[in-house]
């Protein structure tokens, strides 16, 4: 006989329960979709529900038919945990209706034949194409301080000059490693490139500007081995992701002679004394104590500094082509920052595409092959392509 109540109704199975359980963890993942993150946890939650959130989708839906089945007997429970999943449908759903908005507003930007980009789920399972003759190859150097740095080199063979991205990873400036998103690399290198994840010196152990003094002397390195290491000196752009992308456009637009191309620059922090005095809110990750542990201090007590590593001071004409891609939900560097950069440097006069993922979080690319990993990837190659593997642009004037 079937447990009862003590109102005589049935009781719930333990199927029953199990299938309530799994429910609310559907429908709970599926709300990070749309509910602000307090804690570290819940923000790597709502990047993951946010970036497959069309897996999401069809997990509340196809969760239907089995919750139908197990709640039987329960009508009320029943209805309500299937009105619940339905609604957790439409929620996850969001991100995936803005994708070909935002993907066609970047294609306009970017002046591409080929159309928008198109999500794909044979690639979120997949993951990005990449040849398996992507050669990975470690390169230990120092830094001046003596402490020990790495570089990654991809490349395909032969080991020729290719034109070459120069990838800086994140960590808030206290972790990371030159192999973080390996995947992307491997995948541009797979369209030609020699791809470089260069390293740098963590805070808060070691403060600004030793960061910036290592990736430019990352960037001498390769450029006094080009001809070994298969790098193109006249065809080089650096990618950088959070605080690796607020480093990129410093060695981008700091007065240097690199020649370099182009920068692309992720969810990177633009003004840091804005950011120190207008933390986003929720606040994950602390940014004040990340700021001033890479600063040594805060803006009152080192104005100076937070001046030179804001790469808002640099913006003038002349400044190579650069790419901006941000979350509009990012509570770790807040979107309106990354606005900030892009009417500044178009106020410069300098070509800047800037795209908007409405849906995304900080870090929005982290996951290899969800939606924003798939978007970034291919914004990223159109407009890599169209800097550096036109040889005519060498020689071409800077609007």
């Amino acid at each position: 006989m079937s447990p009862t109540s003590s109102a005589g109704q049935p009781g719930l199975r333990l199927s029953a329960v199990a299938a309530l359980i799994v429910s609310a963890l559907l429908v709970g993942l599926s709300l990070m979709v749309i509910v602000p993150p307090f804690t570290l946890l819940l923000f790597r939650l709502a990047v993951g529900a946010l970036e497959y959130s069309p897996l999401l989708v069809l997990a509340d839906l196809l969760w239907c038919l089995p919750a139908n089945r197990l709640l039987r007997g329960h009508r009320r429970l029943r209805y309500a945990t299937l009105g619940l999943l339905v609604v957790a449908a439409c929620i996850a759903v969001w991100p995936l209706t803005t994708y070909t908005r935002v993907a066609s507003a970047a294609s306009a930007q970017l002046g591409t034949d080929e159309g928008p980009p198109r999500f794909s789920l044979v690639a979120l399972i997949t993951g990005l194409p990449t040849s398996p003759d992507v050669e990975a190859r470690t390169i230990p150097y120092a830094a001046a301080d003596g402490q020990r740095l790495t570089m990654r080199l991809y490349s395909l063979p032969p080991h020729q000059q290719r034109p070459t991205v120069v990838v800086l990873y994140g960590g808030a400036w206290q972790a990371g490693s030159p192999a973080q998103s390996e995947n992307v690399s491997r995948a541009l290198a797979s369209r030609g490139y020699t791809v470089a994840a260069i390293d740098y010196r963590h805070a808060p152990a070691s403060h600004f500007p030793a960061q910036i003094d290592d990736v430019n002397y990352g960037i001498v390195l390769l450029r006094d081995s080009s001809a070994q290491w298969g790098i193109d000196v006249h065809r080089m752009a650096l990618l950088g992701r959070s605080s690796g992308g607020q480093l990129a456009e410093l060695a981008a637009w700091s007065q240097n002679d690199y020649g370099l191309r182009a920068v692309v620059a992720l969810y990177a922090p633009f003004d840091l004394t804005k950011g120190y005095n207008a933390p986003p809110s929720p606040d994950p990750l602390g940014t004040r104590v990340v700021l001033r542990d890479y600063l040594d201090g805060t803006p009152e007590t080192q104005a100076r500094r937070y001046m030179a590593a804001s790469p808002s001071t640099l913006v003038r004409p002349g400044l190579p082509p650069t790419l901006l891609l941000f979350g509009g939900r990012d509570h770790i560097v807040r979107p309106v920052f990354n606005r900030e950069a892009a009417a500044a440097l178009r106020a410069a006069h300098v070509p800047v595409v800037a795209v908007e993922l409405p849906w995304a979080e900080h870090a929005f690319d982290m996951l290899p092959t969800g939606l924003g990993a798939q978007l970034a990837f291919n914004v990223i190659s159109a407009f890599l392509d169209r800097e550096l593997k036109v040889p005519e642009k060498a020689s071409a004037p800077r609007s």
